[in-house]
């Protein structure tokens, strides 16, 4: 299941016609999850240069913080007031992701651009000793041992850790950190189904790429059982990028096609932490960003394999074939009527889609991929050698799983996507 693109539209679209609905609700499931919704065609780039409106008034969840009425701390606010509109988050519940453009647009602190000020501030402290370590992933093998696999020129700093020092010489950056008004429209503006996932805090993660190729592999941020992180906001600090300099986020939204997104200085991107597939692809030159991190108070429960997020509305399909295995029929016998098998195949299908299997669907797809961005984005070391060595372990385990518990749901995804795997 390696390719994708039209392959994979056309099996979306076939699997929503024999379902006899709309396209929105079989795509609504790959969202964020845990708000259902109706599907906004198209890739929004939002031009938030407009004014920022007054009729959104963020909340000081903890007290008022040190930044709270600075001129970095009001230029920060100003900004998220443009970013988390409703038309982005209609598409970041509906696409599971959000590109905004312009939020930064005429808004100073002391005469200087934010998205310029908020560059020079990393840069400063980039270049500061001691500030900036080496991205890596601690990987623990079956043995206990852990393995620290570091990726080639990645450099990154949490904000929350940083001393009284460095803070004092990035005051938009610790805004950024310290502001909620993001936090607070994205809980007006796309509501949790329960108060434990209602966004609570947030963190701020710096970076700098030092080009050279450095890159990042094929991830999701969290997952959905085990870590609070809900949506993710990455702010873009290049002005001088062009095409060619490389550095793309690359967007994984399956079914539809991938997209890259260029970053471009005072672009955000917003999507689900939990089940957004993405990477960075290589850079050769220079690139700054920083990530923000938006937590619920508690990591999300129920959301089984097959399950979509609370709410779902059940579907005709499930609803046949739960009437048909109601009736006494095995699972394993075979079915006696075409439509009948159809409904079967379908109902693997929705599996398959639903937002705790798509992260094991997604492996499949794009297991190629995913094990040359491994090895594109980790110098060749032992320990890259035995996280290759884990992914195809993993990836035959999930083959073999799949394979056995939804052979027709996956076998016509392998059909449609023109691939000879099917299990």
């Amino acid at each position: 299941l390696a390719r994708r693109g039209m392959a994979a539209r056309s099996f979306a679209r076939e699997a929503v016609r024999r379902l006899g609905r709309n396209t929105d609700e079989i795509i609504a499931p790959l969202s964020l999850g845990y708000i259902p919704g109706r599907l906004a065609r198209g890739r929004l780039v939002e031009d938030s240069t407009r004014e920022s409106s007054s009729r959104y008034l963020a909340t000081r969840t903890f007290g008022e913080a040190p930044s709270h009425g600075t001129p970095a701390g009001l230029a920060v606010a100003a900004a998220a007031e443009r970013i988390i509109t409703p038309s982005t988050c209609e598409h970041l519940r509906t696409r599971g992701y959000a590109i905004v453009d312009g939020a930064m647009d005429g808004i100073d602190v002391d005469g200087v651009p934010l998205a310029e000020a908020m560059l020079n501030e990393l840069r400063t402290l980039s270049s500061s000793p001691g500030v900036m370590a080496r991205n890596a992933t601690v990987l623990v093998g079956k043995d206990g041992v852990a393995n620290r696999l570091e990726k080639s020129n990645i450099f990154e700093a949490e904000v929350h850790a940083l001393s009284e020092e460095s803070l004092a010489r990035a005051p938009t950056l610790r805004a950024a950190w310290e502001d909620r008004t993001q936090l607070t429209l994205l809980n007006v503006m796309l509501p949790a189904s329960a108060p434990p996932q209602s966004l609570h805090y947030q963190s701020v993660k710096l970076q700098r790429n030092a080009g050279r190729g450095g890159c990042f592999p094929l991830h999701f941020d969290s997952d959905a059982g085990l870590d609070a992180r809900m949506v993710t906001a990455l702010t873009y600090l290049n002005p001088a990028w062009k095409p060619g300099d490389g550095g793309e986020l690359a967007l994984f939204p399956f079914p539809d096609d991938p997209i890259r997104v260029e970053p471009i200085a005072g672009r955000v991107v917003l999507f689900s932490s939990a089940n957004t597939l993405h990477r960075v692809l290589p850079s050769s030159v220079e690139r700054f960003c920083f990530t923000t991190w938006f937590f619920a108070k508690q990591a999300r429960s129920g959301e089984g394999d097959q399950g979509g997020p609370r709410g779902t509305t059940t579907t005709t399909a499930k609803l046949a074939a739960d009437a048909y295995w109601g009736s006494g029929k095995s699972d394993n016998d075979p079915w006696p009527e075409p439509a009948a098998e159809e409904i079967r195949t379908m109902r693997e299908c929705e599996a398959l889609l639903a937002p705790g299997m798509r992260k094991h669907l997604l492996r499949l797809v794009h297991a190629e991929e995913w094990a040359a961005s491994i090895a594109e984005s980790h110098p060749d070391t032992p320990e890259r050698t035995r996280a290759l060595e884990t992914h195809w372990r993993e990836i035959d385990v999930i083959a073999r799983a799949i394979g056995g518990r939804y052979p027709r749901g996956l076998a016509r995804i392998g059909s449609a996507m023109g691939s000879e795997r099917g299990g």
